[in-house]
């Protein structure tokens, strides 16, 4: 019987109707914790009295050892008020009871929904959700107490401070609650006689594509290879390999207009620090980590980095993203076409009607098929040494001088476009220099199209 579960609760400890409740969370519905705690004390209290009034000298016995411990132990008003009308002396404690459970959290909820009100000052959000940390003597004590009063209708300290601080932040805030995806989570540490609270600021992403005009920049922050981002004399104690990076260049204005603490830069792939990226651009999302500005001026933010950088960088097209995005740019990269303009250089001359037989073999051997790739020489030491198969679309060339050629290429997302020219002593096969059965080497390298 519940009633007396809560009576056998009441001999050994006292607890606040809250956790009273909470208890037995799991039995009712369409009430609060509070609410089924109070029910569960007032019927408590209906029901002995009215056994109290019966004939029965038994039951009147028990009755008023019920009533007398509903007063005095578990400190409730309706059975003390019983007592008092039908002339029944019984004794309180003169100290405040703390609730053996949550030691008085749930009774006062209010200093919390303060304290995230003032953190959350500044901040700019639509929803929220709440989570908690117990201190673990918190909730090993409550563990204990379920086991040791059978218990198995409990809703656990955790769900019930996240729902009940929860629905009063929403209020106090007029927010929305969100059990998904929200804007901010807010952490609260609890312990017996203090909390600390943490704001998580969900991530903004935003979608774009750059174009890189000069050469000699890579797309990321690039920590130096000698000292791996500490300082050094190699790197002149700046900690990086390269002065700055496409991702350098554009991140201060991201950061200022939201307010974000830091930004991570995600690349639909990434072209060589040799390679200038043209065309349409590549397509890259930023992730903004905790901003407190969540609506962005996109367009403004797009004529800043562009004033900022002409001739350098050029970003365009920007709009919200999201982490979906930044995944499906990484599941969907080898499905990609891309197209790079490729100057080449031969090893030895030949003439413009020579060129023009190797680029028709070249058209032969290569389009609509595939070739073999080795992880190149150049990349070795940090990437995987496996074989890739990659398939070539379509190629033009053109003759500029008798050593000097420009070709046009279309291949599937991963090619290595000068390892496809070179040959990488055998690694790529086959090749423009198996082709053509004279060195070529590439000497300057664009990007000029990425189609998904």
């Amino acid at each position: 019987m519940i009633f007396d579960k809560v009576l056998q609760i009441y001999q050994n400890y006292f607890i606040c109707v809250h956790c009273l409740g909470r208890m037995f969370s799991l039995l009712g519905s369409n009430t609060t914790n509070q609410e089924r705690g109070n029910s569960l004390l007032l019927s408590l209290t209906m029901e002995n009295h009215k056994n109290f009034l019966s004939n029965n000298k038994d039951q009147h016995k028990i009755a008023i050892f019920n009533l007398k411990l509903l007063a005095e132990k578990a400190n409730f008003s309706s059975a003390q008020k019983v007592l008092l009308n039908e002339g029944i002396e019984y004794f309180t404690s003169e100290a405040h009871q703390i609730c053996y459970l949550c030691e008085g959290i749930f009774s006062d909820l209010g200093k919390y929904v303060e304290t995230s009100r003032i953190a959350l000052e500044g901040i700019q959000f639509d929803n929220l959700l709440v989570g908690t940390t117990p201190d673990s003597l918190i909730v090993n004590r409550e563990d204990i107490f379920k086991s040791e009063h059978k218990i198995l209708e409990a809703e656990s300290f955790k769900s019930h401070f996240n729902r009940v601080v929860g629905k009063k932040l929403v209020k106090v805030l007029n927010k929305e609650p969100e059990f998904n995806n929200p804007d901010i989570l807010i952490i609260f540490f609890v312990y017996a006689d203090h909390f600390d609270i943490k704001v998580n600021l969900r991530s903004l992403f935003v979608f774009g594509r750059y174009n890189k005009f000069i050469r000699g920049i890579p797309q990321t922050h690039w920590f130096c290879n000698n000292c791996k981002g500490i300082g050094c004399k190699h790197c002149n104690f700046s900690g990086k390999q390269y002065d700055t990076s496409v991702e350098e260049l554009m991140k201060p204005v991201f950061i200022n207009e939201s307010k974000a603490t830091d930004s991570k830069f995600h690349g639909a792939g990434r072209e060589d620090i040799d390679v200038r990226m043209l065309g349409d651009g590549r397509p890259f999302v930023i992730e903004l980590k905790n901003p407190k500005v969540r609506t962005l001026d996109l367009v403004r933010i797009e004529k800043k980095v562009n004033r900022k950088n002409r001739n350098k960088i050029k970003i365009q097209g920007l709009r919200y993203s999201s982490k979906k995005e930044v995944i499906k740019f990484k599941t969907e990269a080898k499905d990609t076409k891309k197209t790079y303009k490729a100057l080449v250089k031969a090893e030895t001359k030949m003439t413009k009607e020579m060129f023009g037989e190797k680029l028709n073999e070249l058209k032969f051997e290569f389009e609509n098929k595939v070739i073999n790739q080795r992880t190149p020489n150049r990349v070795s030491h940090r990437r995987a040494d496996k074989i890739r198969v990659k398939s070539i679309y379509s190629l033009t060339g053109k003759f500029i001088k008798s050593n000097l050629f420009e070709f046009v290429i279309k291949t599937q997302g991963g090619t290595y476009i000068k390892e496809l020219i070179s040959g990488d002593d055998g690694r790529t096969s086959p090749s423009f220099t198996e082709i053509f059965r004279i060195p070529l080497i590439c000497k300057k390298l664009d990007v000029l199209e990425i189609a998904y």
